[in-house]
């Protein structure tokens, strides 16, 4: 099991590694680290806050990643190496999700930190520059964290809170709901009991609305982030998965560019689009085949939406997006994404009442 460095220079590759870590997050919404300790630190993602141990490493192949899985310790690690190869970080990323009780992060040097606690991730890429030369991120957003209190909390709460969202005059089951967001009916079975109890469901199974909708507003946060120096094409984008067949999550464009194609009063729909992608698996090879950018230099975003059904729920909007060949996401969830603006958000909903048929305005 890896331990505390015990040389002077073992320890002085430690300090270096970890005050790259605080510079990196520094510059960051949402993000940040503090030194605790000889190797361990305190990080911030969003709401999340948890304790990690730091280890160093010059290089980290994919059978190294699987000695860290077998031989750390319960607990939160960081892995600061100076590159970690791609088999390496979709192992990590992949083992992360089966194994809750140890959880690998990881700081490649050549632009990439990666902080995975739980149901908290964030990821950002910072180029070849140095934390003093990069810009924040835009329009302060935050990235999903688990959630300790409140009526929505975690992915069967967002999965079930936008399922109701989505038909609120005929409310789909329980089983239903947890088919298509893939989680268990037993946690969405306690997701919908806690809406109950909030108010936020009526006792027919109807959400209240808009205070459903604005619930759902506090907790709508990608899980992953990445801006992309390139526009996928529709050819690389089918071989990425972007297609899916019948009800499958694929491939939807969100934010302004989507909700400018079905009428919402945004300034412009030629911004540089949003693109949801179902799993951080996908995300992956989304980055590898568009190149991760910065976010001075990026033709696109590509983002783990915060529940499978946006991935599911896709429209063909009345105005073509930029992909042209890709759809959008449903309205409502369009909305939701407007909603995070906190200067005009609030202002276009208003204004907004898409008048295609199926489509409630829930806001």
């Amino acid at each position: 099991m890896p331990s505390h460095p015990t040389s002077t220079t073992a320890q002085r590759r430690l300090d270096d590694a970890i005050e790259v870590l605080i510079a990196i997050a520094a510059e960051y919404r949402g993000v940040d680290l503090t030194r605790r300790g000889p190797s361990a630190v305190e990080v911030t993602v969003g709401t999340a806050v948890w304790s990690a141990t730091v280890i160093t490493r010059d290089a980290v192949s994919l059978a190294d990643a699987r000695t860290f899985a077998e031989e750390c310790a319960p607990g939160a690690w960081i892995i600061a190496a100076q590159q970690l190869s791609a088999d390496a970080k979709d192992f990590f990323a992949t083992r992360n999700a089966l194994d809750p009780v140890r959880q690998f992060s990881w700081l490649d040097r050549r632009g990439e930190l990666a902080l995975h606690h739980g149901g908290a991730v964030g990821v950002v890429h910072f180029g070849n520059r140095t934390a003093r030369e990069r810009s924040p991120l835009p329009g302060g957003w935050r990235l999903a964290a688990p959630i300790s209190g409140g009526p929505i909390r975690g992915r069967a709460g967002i999965g079930c809170a936008a399922a109701l969202l989505l038909t609120p005059e005929h409310p789909p089951s329980i089983r239903e709901i947890a088919r298509r967001i893939t989680m268990s009916h037993g946690a969405v079975g306690a997701a919908s009991q806690l809406l109950r109890e909030h108010g936020l469901v009526r006792s027919d199974g109807r959400p209240q609305i808009p205070e459903l909708f604005e619930a759902v507003v506090k907790v709508w946060h990608p899980r992953r982030v990445t801006p992309v120096r390139e526009l996928p094409s529709e050819a690389g984008a089918d071989r990425l998965g972007a297609f899916a067949d019948g009800d499958e999550p694929g491939w939807c464009v969100g934010g302004d560019t989507a909700a400018f194609a079905w009428g919402a009063p945004v300034m412009s729909g030629g911004s540089r689009p949003w693109i949801w992608v179902p799993e951080t698996a996908d995300a992956r090879r989304a980055e590898r085949a568009l190149e991760a950018g910065t976010w001075d230099d990026y033709a696109a975003v590509v983002a783990v939406a915060p529940t499978p059904l946006v991935c599911r729920e896709r429209r063909q909007p009345p105005r073509p997006v930029n992909p042209a060949f890709l759809p959008t996401a449903h309205p409502v969830f369009l909305a939701l994404d407007l909603a995070q603006d906190p200067s005009r958000g609030r202002e276009i909903l208003d204004q907004w009442t898409p008048t295609q048929p199926g489509i409630a305005r829930v806001w």
